[in-house]
């Protein structure tokens, strides 16, 4: 194969990704499920809320919902089917083209809690096709992934460092949640103490930690880019945050 060849090759293939992406994104404005975070309370009128699904394309959208449990766990984020946990109605839809329907999500669990329950809830745009007569055939489009909480009155989040440690051109922040409530380092401030010096970061200089989030009792290692006069030493530090 000669030089040719490799470029003609290589064009295609970055013309495949470029289109696939593109189509990615048009799908993805296409469906559209507001808000993205819901909080239920455990019993009560809170028990029940609803989310708006929207269809923004040209073409009627069948979507089907769906839950999983949401656990942090060697900075890794574990799921189990949760359906019974829910009542999701309807469980599935068919939107019209430019229309927004409304899905009602209600905790079916026990009326008392100890802590904070996460969820996913899930909405998969799927492809049925009706063309042959006896024969169904479903293709998976895309998938949006909400936030879900069952939240008892009460909680509360507390963020504690428990680790510093330079890694190459990164620093690694190891948080942990003591608190049963999950919380959104969002407009986070990160200070670093090491005898006399002290380092007070936010926004860019966090990347990497600013607006993620820690679920209660969950603990999790961030990668921030090494500040600017940081010397290796015994390092401590905290999170200040909005509550």
């Amino acid at each position: 194969m000669n030089n040719m060849d490799n470029k003609n090759n290589t064009f295609l293939i970055k013309t495949i990704i470029s289109v696939f992406f593109l189509l990615m994104t048009l799908s993805s404005h296409a469906l559209q499920m507001n808000p993205l975070s819901l909080v239920l309370k455990p019993s009560g009128g809170g028990a029940k809320q609803s989310v708006r699904v929207s269809n923004e394309s040209n073409k009627p959208i069948a979507v089907q919902f769906s839950v999983t449990t949401r656990q942090q766990i060697n900075n890794k984020e574990v799921r189990k089917p949760a359906d019974k946990d829910f009542m999701i109605y309807p469980p599935q839809t068919i939107i019209p083209a430019n229309s927004t329907q409304r899905v009602r999500v209600e905790w079916l669990g026990p009326g008392q809690l100890p802590r904070e329950q996460a969820y996913r809830l899930i909405a998969e745009q799927v492809y049925v096709s009706l063309e042959e007569k006896n024969t169904t055939g479903v293709k998976m489009l895309m998938t949006l992934v909400g936030a879900l909480y069952v939240q008892p009155n009460g909680t509360k989040s507390n963020l504690v460092v428990k680790g510093v440690q330079r890694q190459g051109n990164k620093l690694a922040i190891t948080v942990a949640n003591t608190g049963n409530k999950h919380q959104l380092m969002r407009y986070a401030t990160l200070i670093l103490r090491n005898g006399g010096q002290t380092i007070q970061l936010k926004g860019n200089q966090i990347l990497g930690l600013e607006g993620n989030n820690v679920l209660g009792g969950a603990t999790k290692r961030f990668f921030i880019p090494l500040p600017k006069n940081f010397r290796d030493g015994a390092w401590k530090a905290e999170i200040k945050y909005p509550k």
